[in-house]
């Protein structure tokens, strides 16, 4: 990488930091473009089949400060867990606060009426089944959450869930003095 050679030396931690996430994004960023050419491999196999094919990536800064890559579209099967190749993966964008985790996700071209929305343990199920436009996705929680407590909006070809966690028992004792 060419910012090895510039960077002068020095035992200045930010550089080091610096360099460290530019050579973990660099390598991300060379793993999707390489599955990203297989896809087109992929597509270029399926010309003769009806549809619309999409695919894509989005890329953020985790919390742990790495670079997270997300791919959206209608990704082949051996890539997703799509359930046939007309349904896409919708660009999703999930953030946690304390207790409460944000999903968005970009569905445009259907109405809320076609959205199916289920929970089943700790995975949230997204699907749409609207002649022309057929979306699909499965997102793993970490976290326990209480189903009761999801709501969702969808506006503008927006859906935004808002899943509440479920804070753990605080375990109840008393503190024993030592004599």
């Amino acid at each position: 990488m060419v910012i090895r050679k510039i960077r002068k030396k020095d035992d200045d931690e930010f550089w080091d930091d610096i360099y460290e996430f530019l050579e973990n994004a660099d390598r991300e960023y060379r793993k999707m473009f390489e599955r990203w050419f297989d896809t087109f491999d992929e597509i270029e196999n399926m010309k003769d089949q009806p549809g619309t094919y999409v695919y894509g990536f989005t890329y953020k800064v985790g919390p742990d400060g790495k670079p997270v890559f997300q791919e959206f579209g209608n990704v082949p099967k051996e890539y997703s867990e799509l359930p046939s190749p007309e349904y896409r993966e919708p660009a999703t964008d999930i953030q946690e606060r304390e207790n409460e985790i944000y999903v968005t996700l970009e569905m445009p071209g259907v109405n809320k009426e076609d959205i199916s929305l289920d929970v089943q343990d700790n995975t949230l199920i997204i699907k749409v089944d609207r002649e022309g436009r057929k979306y699909y996705k499965e997102i793993e929680l970490e976290d326990k959450i209480d189903p009761d407590k999801i709501k969702a909006t969808y506006s503008n070809g927006v859906l935004d869930i808002v899943i509440k966690k479920i804070e753990p028992k605080k375990k109840s004792g008393k503190k024993i003095p030592i004599q």
